[in-house]
Parts: structure tokens; C-alpha cells; sequence
């Protein structure tokens, strides 16, 4: 899914995000919320991630094709054990508290709409919940 590359690429380097650039990758609503806020918590105390997540699975929930705004639930099995936390000016890793195994599961909402002031229509991740482990 191009919306998550874009959001690991962003994470990766927050000094060279954009949220044009998330935005053109198909990353809105509140996903698009959520990753622009890691990239500037992250900016803010000099950290950045290092690795990105690998999707394992996904498999469709549901697909709306009539009105407006057609959509897409997926539920996605996700791999993040190889991400970590590191700081920009050191590379060392940053100290965070026990996690889980880094895999989890999320349904992922996809909206089908046009990017603001554009008529042609575009795939959006548009939002991600936490929907258990895989």
C-alpha cells in the first residue's frame, strides 16, 4: 500500500517530510492526523525510525462501492519488530520501556475521493484501529 511506504518514509526522515507528500501518496483523514503527528513528535525530540513495517496478510472486511465516497475495510496482519526509535544526531538507539513482538493486527479504512481542490478520485488511507494481535 503506497499510504504506508509514504508513512515509513516520512517516519524514516522527518526533516524531509511534507504532508503534500503524504497527502499525494493517498495518506488523509485521521491516519493522515496520526502519521504527521509521529513526524513531528518525533522532529521535536530529535529521533526518527529506523526500519519499516512489513505487512504479512491482508485480507478484505468490507467494500461499499455505491455514494459518494466508496470504501474499503481491510484487516491487516503487520510486522514492526524491525522498527526501532534512533536518534538523528547520534544514530544510537533511543531507550523505550517493553513492547510486544511488534506484530499486530489493524483494519484499515480506505476512502475513494478526490485530493482537495482536484476533481480526479484517488485511493486514501483514511484511518487504522488497532484490531488485535495475528
Amino acid at each position: 500500500m503506497t499510504a504506508s511506504v509514504a508513512a515509513d518514509t516520512a517516519l524514516n526522515n522527518p526533516p524531509a517530510a511534507t504532508e503534500a507528500k503524504l497527502l499525494q501518496a493517498g495518506v488523509g483523514g485521521n491516519w493522515l492526523i496520526q502519521v504527521w503527528g509521529s513526524v513531528g513528535f518525533n522532529q521535536e525530540r530529535g529521533w526518527y525510525q529506523d526500519g519499516k513495517v512489513k505487512i504479512e496478510s491482508i485480507s478484505v472486511v468490507s467494500v461499499k462501492t455505491t455514494g459518494e465516497q466508496p470504501e474499503v475495510l481491510l484487516r491487516v496482519c503487520q510486522d514492526a519488530s524491525k522498527v526501532s526509535l534512533r536518534y538523528l544526531a547520534t544514530r544510537k538507539p533511543v531507550p523505550v520501556g517493553p513492547g510486544t513482538d511488534g506484530r499486530s493486527k489493524v483494519q484499515a479504512k480506505l476512502v475513494f475521493a478526490p485530493p482537495a481542490g482536484q476533481s480526479k478520485k484517488m485511493w486514501f488511507l483514511v484511518d487504522q484501529q488497532d484490531a488485535g494481535t495475528c
